[in-house]
């Protein structure tokens, strides 16, 4: 089952991960907080928004696809 956690990181601020079923970290927060329970509310306002948020096909804009830079790249060395 999937969780949260709370974690101090080696500077003693709190930071959030979330840790899928395997026990692998698939997510970590961007920032860290002064307080375990602040990474703990950090943490339960990103479920309640992810529930709900929608999955983009195409990059952010500003952002090159990288792997189709990859594979273009490729394709020219090759050719």
């Amino acid at each position: 089952m999937p969780r949260f956690d709370a974690y101090e990181d080696l500077v003693g601020r709190w930071r959030w991960r979330l840790v899928a079923g395997n026990e692998r970290t698939v997510a970590t927060s961007g920032e860290s907080f002064d307080s375990h329970w602040h990474a703990l509310r950090a943490a339960e306002n990103v479920r309640g928004v992810a529930s709900g948020a929608q999955i983009s096909g195409s990059p952010a804009d500003g952002v090159e696809d990288a792997l189709g830079a990859i594979i273009a790249r490729e394709l020219a060395e090759t050719n």
